[in-house]
C-alpha cells in the first residue's frame, strides 16, 4: 500500500482546501521513502495522522467502544473554526492510495464528508469507478483493505511509543493487544462464540439440554464480565494517559526550577540522583525476590508437607535398600544353616551367643520397613538426592535468602523515603516558589493517579481471572457435549472444532511470539549503538511480559536509559510489523524527542530507511534541525514546513537535495 495524496477541507486546524502529495520518489542512486513534515507543536502534524486514520476507518478510528454521541461530538470538533470562532458548515477528508488486494493492484480514492448538521457521506472510487455499495458495505470494504487492528501497527504515534517504552502492565497490555490484532485472534474468538450459539440452538437431543442451558448461562456471564473488563481497561488506559501527561508536566516544571533555582536546584538535583540510585537498587532487589519466587520458594509455605514428603522418600529408600539386601540375607541364612552343626558340636557358649546375635540381626530384615503398597514414588537415588536438595532449600536456605532480601528491600525503602522527605524539604526562594507550589500540586495529582491506577489494575486483573475461570468452565461443558452419543455429524464436528480451537490458539501464539522474539533481538541490536546489546528476548504467552537477556542472565528493563526505552519501543513496533508481513506505510509522530545524537542518527539511518517503502515522519523543528535535515537528505522525497499564523496553518513544500553533487530536486507539482 502506498499513499499518494490527502486532501483536507476545513478539517481541524486546516482552513479551506489543503492538499499534500505523499507519493515517495526514487532516482538512479537512492530510494527515497521518507515524507517529512516539520513544524512547531500545534501546527497540525498530529492532525494529519488523525485525518488519515479517520478517512480509512471513520468512527472505528476513535476506538471500538465509541458511542454515536461521542462520534457526533468529534465530527463537530473537527469542523474548522476561524479566529472569531465561527465554525465551517462542512468538512471533508479525501485519501488516494494504491493497494494490492486479493492479488490485484488497484487505485483507491476514499472521501468522508460531513456538515455542521452531522450529515455524513462516504464515497469510494476503485480505479476511478464509484463503488456502488451501501454504507455498511463501504465500511466493510475499508476494513478488509486495512483492518483496524493491523493499522495500529503502522501508526507509530508518540503515546504508543511512550506506553511501549514503559516496563509494566501498560506496556504489556499494549503488546498483547498488538499481537492479537497481528494474529487476527479476534476471528478465533468469534468462531468459538458462533459455535457456542450453534450448539445451544440444537434440539432433539435430550442429553444436551442441561449442557446447553449451562453453556448459555456461562456465555451470558462472560458477556457481562467482558463488558465490565473492557470498561475497566478503558478507565485504566485513561488513567495511564493522565499519568503520562502529569509526568511530562512534572518534568517540564522540574526543568524550569532546575534552570531558575540556582543553589537550591543543585541541592534538589543531588537528592534526585540519590533517589534514582536507590530506586535502581530497589528494582534489583525486587528482581531478586521475583527470581526466588520462581524457584522452590512457593513450597516453603507448606513445611509440614515438605517434611512428610522427605519422610516418605526416606522410607521408600529404606524399602528399596531392604529389597536389594534380601538376596544377600538369604545367602547368609543358608551359610548359617550349613554351619549350624559345627556350631552345635563345638557348643561353645560364645559361639551360641554370636549365632543368636546374628539371627537377631537377620530377623530385622525379615519384614520390609514399610508395606510395599505404601511405596508410591519409586524414584531413583539420584532423583531422591535432587528432591531432597530442593526440600532442604525450601525449608532452610531459600527462606533465609528471602528474609535477607526482604530486609534489604525494607532498608532501601526507608532510605528512599528519607531522601524523598529531604527532597520535599529543599528550601525555595521567592523566584521559584510558584513553580514549586505547582510542582507539589502536580506531584499530589500524580500520587492520586498512581493510587487510582493501582485500583483499576487490581479490578482489571480480578475480572480477567473470572473470565479465565468461565473459559475453563466452558471447555468442560464442551467436552461433555462432545462426549454425547449422537448421529448428528454437524454437532460432533462443531464440538470437535471447539476442542481444537484452544490448542490452535496456543500454538499460533507460541509460533508468532517466537518469530517476534527473534525480530526484537535483531532490531534492538540494530538500533542500539551496542551491537550485542541484547542476546535473547522472552515474551510470556499469557502476560506478554518482555524479559531481556544479556550474558545469559535476565536484564531488568529498569536499567535502560530514557533513550534506550524509546529504542526498545520502536524496535518492538518494527518487529511487530516484520512479523505481520503486511506492506503498509509507516506514519511516525515525534520519534526523536527523547533520543541522544547517536541513537537519533541510528533511527534516521537504520529504521526510517528500511522499515517501509513509504515513511511519513511528523517531527518538530527541534527534533529535525538543519543539521539533521541534511543528514536525512538522501532518503527524503518531500519536505513540508508547517507554520501557524493567527488564522490558519501556512504550508510550504521545501526542495530536497538529491545529493551534494546533484541539483535540487523540485518536489512541488
Amino acid at each position: 500500500m502506498i499513499l499518494h495524496r490527502i486532501e483536507l477541507h476545513n478539517f481541524g486546524i486546516y482552513a479551506g482546501d489543503t492538499t499534500f502529495n505523499l507519493k515517495p520518489q526514487a532516482d538512479e542512486q537512492y530510494q527515497r521513502p521518507i515524507i517529512l513534515f516539520r513544524g512547531q507543536n500545534g501546527v497540525g502534524k498530529t492532525t494529519l495522522m488523525e485525518a488519515i486514520r479517520f478517512c480509512l476507518h471513520g468512527k472505528l478510528s476513535l476506538g471500538s467502544r465509541v458511542t454515536q454521541r461521542e462520534y457526533d461530538h468529534y465530527l463537530q470538533r473537527r469542523l474548522h473554526r476561524n479566529e472569531a470562532g465561527k465554525m465551517a458548515v462542512s468538512a471533508a477528508v479525501q485519501l488516494e492510495f494504491e493497494h494490492t488486494f486479493l492479488g490485484r493492484r488497484q487505485q483507491y480514492r476514499v472521501r468522508r464528508a460531513w456538515t455542521d448538521r452531522l450529515a455524513t457521506e462516504l464515497a469510494i472510487w476503485i480505479d476511478d469507478e464509484l463503488f456502488a455499495g451501501d454504507e455498511e458495505e463501504k465500511e466493510h470494504l475499508l476494513r478488509e483493505l486495512v483492518p483496524v487492528g493491523v493499522a495500529d501497527l503502522f501508526f507509530f504515534d508518540g503515546e504508543k511509543i511512550a506506553t511501549l517504552s514503559e516496563a509494566g502492565d501498560a506496556g504489556d497490555a499494549l503488546l498483547a493487544e498488538s499481537v492479537k490484532n497481528l494474529l487476527g485472534l479476534h476471528l478465533v474468538e468469534r468462531l468459538d462464540r458462533d459455535l457456542d450459539v450453534y450448539l445451544t440452538r440444537q434440539t432433539g437431543i435430550q442429553e444436551m439440554h442441561q449442557h446447553q442451558a449451562e453453556l448459555t448461562q456461562l456465555n451470558e456471564e462472560e458477556d457481562r464480565l467482558r463488558e465490565e473488563h473492557q470498561e475497566k481497561q478503558a478507565m485504566l488506559e485513561d488513567c495511564r494517559r493522565a499519568l503520562r501527561r502529569t509526568r511530562q508536566e512534572i518534568t517540564l516544571l522540574e526543568e524550569r526550577i532546575s534552570s531558575e533555582g540556582g543553589q537550591y536546584a543543585a541541592q534538589q538535583a543531588n537528592y534526585k540522583a540519590e533517589r534514582k540510585k536507590l530506586e535502581a537498587a530497589l528494582a534489583e532487589v525486587e528482581q531478586e525476590i521475583y527470581e526466588l519466587s520462581r524457584g522452590v520458594l512457593p513450597f516453603a509455605v507448606a513445611p509440614k508437607l515438605l517434611r512428610a514428603v522427605q519422610q516418605r522418600l526416606d522410607q521408600e529408600a529404606e524399602f528399596e535398600e531392604w529389597r536389594a539386601a534380601q538376596k544377600v540375607v538369604e545367602k547368609i541364612k543358608t551359610r548359617l544353616g550349613e554351619a549350624q552343626i559345627e556350631y552345635h558340636v563345638n557348643s561353645a557358649p560364645s559361639v551360641e551367643s554370636e549365632e543368636g546375635i546374628v539371627q537377631q540381626i537377620l530377623a530385622q530384615y525379615a519384614e520390609p520397613p514399610v508395606p510395599e503398597t505404601a511405596v508410591i514414588h519409586r524414584v531413583s537415588p539420584e532423583t531422591k538426592e535432587v528432591m531432597s536438595g530442593w526440600i532442604e532449600d525450601a525449608l532452610t536456605t531459600v527462606p533465609q535468602q528471602l528474609v535477607t532480601t526482604m530486609q534489604q528491600r525494607d532498608a532501601l525503602k526507608e532510605q528512599l523515603a528519607t531522601v524523598k522527605e529531604s527532597l520535599s524539604r529543599v528550601p525555595v526562594i521567592d523566584l521559584i516558589r510558584p513553580l514549586q507550589e505547582e510542582l507539589q500540586q502536580r506531584n499530589r495529582e500524580y500520587g492520586r493517579l498512581e493510587v487510582q491506577e493501582e485500583n483499576f489494575s487490581q479490578e482489571e486483573k480480578r475480572l480477567a481471572f473470572h473470565l479465565e475461570r468461565i473459559a475453563g468452565s466452558k471447555r468442560r461443558v464442551r467436552e461433555q457435549i462432545a462426549g454425547i452419543e449422537t448421529n448428528e455429524d454437524r454437532i460432533k464436528l462443531a464440538a470437535r472444532v471447539q476442542q481444537l480451537l484452544d490448542d490452535y490458539y496456543q500454538k499460533l501464539v507460541a509460533r508468532k511470539l517466537a518469530q517476534l522474539e527473534q525480530q526484537m533481538v535483531k532490531r534492538l541490536n540494530q538500533l542500539s549503538r551496542k551491537r550485542n546489546f541484547i542476546e535473547r528476548v522472552e515474551i510470556d504467552p499469557h502476560t506478554f511480559t518482555v524479559t531481556l537477556y544479556r550474558a545469559g542472565r535476565p536484564f531488568p528493563r529498569t536499567q535502560l536509559s530514557a533513550g534506550e526505552d524509546q529504542i526498545f519501543a520502536i524496535a518492538t513496533l518494527w518487529a511487530l510489523r516484520e512479523v505481520s508481513g503486511r506492506p503498509l506505510p509507516v506514519i511516525i509522530d515525534t520519534p526523536l524527542s527523547r533520543l541522544d545524537d547517536v541513537h537519533r542518527q541510528t533511527i534516521l539511518g537504520e529504521f526510517m530507511t528500511q522499515v517501509s517503502q513509504q515513511v511519513i515522519v511528523l517531527a518538530t523543528t527541534v527534533e529535525v534541525d538543519e543539521e539533521t535535515l541534511a543528514f536525512m537528505q538522501p532518503a527524503l522525497s518531500r519536505v513540508y514546513l508547517l507554520e501557524a499564523d493567527s488564522t490558519m496553518t501556512q504550508i510550504s513544500e521545501q526542495p530536497v537535495a538529491a545529493s551534494v553533487a546533484h541539483v535540487l530536486l523540485e518536489t512541488i507539482d
